[in-house]
């Protein structure tokens, strides 16, 4: 029997709670759900409720900001050689290494993980579960379902929404909507990329995750300053922003910035 979204909802609780403690002690929206689908991907990798433990040592605005930090730095580096830990500096263990169990170095952690796993491992969560764990509204109307079967002695009619059954989205994106699976991305002057070298990037870090990328058109002998890149899922360029509006990436050597791209008719 295929489990029901409310089936998947009251799973997923403890997972909701992390995130909503998150959000009560200051963290934005997009930085710790980020954070939350980390710590549910590190729960499936490493055998450790990283999630329950999270919510034991989460008491204090300051927390909140270190693991959204340390998830960030996580989630942003190009494999643990270059992995950014300059938010550990100063502690003598980071909240990731203690949810995981203490006395874990990280950065020998993520060196036994390929290149992009736990970029890929969230954007799954994110495109699974996560579509529900992290939805107000389904949450707001189970807990009003809930409220009401209270009140009524336990017969409140289960919300068809919340009856229908899960199923896992499998598909990409449908054709026309490419724009919010797109990144529109820039070089320093002087310091162009061509195509092959940003698809190689991605594609050895996260996968087979790309549909296209296209360049600026320019006259022959001048290097293209901008491009743009389309994702196959848009979940994928989500992660790759990872609650950032602007993040700069380091291909080859050079710098690729990166951000949503907004189509032209939607621009104000």
């Amino acid at each position: 029997m295929e489990p029901t979204v409310r089936d998947v909802l009251a799973y997923h609780r403890i997972d909701r709670a992390a995130y909503e403690l998150l959000l009560s002690l200051g963290a934005a929206r997009p930085p710790a759900r980020n954070a939350v689908a980390l710590l549910m991907w590190l729960h499936r990798r490493a055998g450790v409720d990283a999630v329950d433990r999270a919510r034991r040592v989460l008491h204090t605005p300051a927390d909140a900001a270190r693991l959204v930090s340390e998830a960030r730095a996580v989630l942003h580096g190009a494999g643990a050689a270059s992995l950014d830990m300059r938010c550990f500096a100063g502690a003598e263990e980071t909240l990731i290494s203690s949810i995981l169990g203490g006395g874990v170095d990280v950065r020998r952690f993520f060196a036994l993980i390929p290149d992009g796993s736990p970029r890929r491992g969230v954007a799954e969560v994110l495109d699974g579960v996560g579509a529900l764990v992290f939805d107000d509204r389904l949450y707001a109307l189970l807990r009003r379902h809930e409220e009401e079967g209270e009140c009524g002695g336990g017969g409140a009619l289960l919300p068809t929404e919340l009856a229908a059954p899960y199923r896992r989205p499998l598909a990409p994106a449908t054709i026309g909507d490419d724009g919010c699976r797109s990144l529109f991305v820039t070089f320093s002057k002087g310091f162009p990329l061509t195509r092959d070298e940003i698809e190689e990037y991605f594609t050895e870090r996260w996968g087979d995750c790309l549909e296209k990328v296209m360049m600026e058109k320019t006259p022959a002998g001048e290097p293209p300053t901008y491009g743009r890149i389309v994702f196959r899922h848009a979940v994928m360029a989500t992660a790759v922003l990872g609650g950032e509006r602007l993040v700069k990436l380091v291909v080859n050597g050079r710098q690729l910035w990166a951000r949503k791209y907004v189509p032209r008719q939607l621009q104000p």
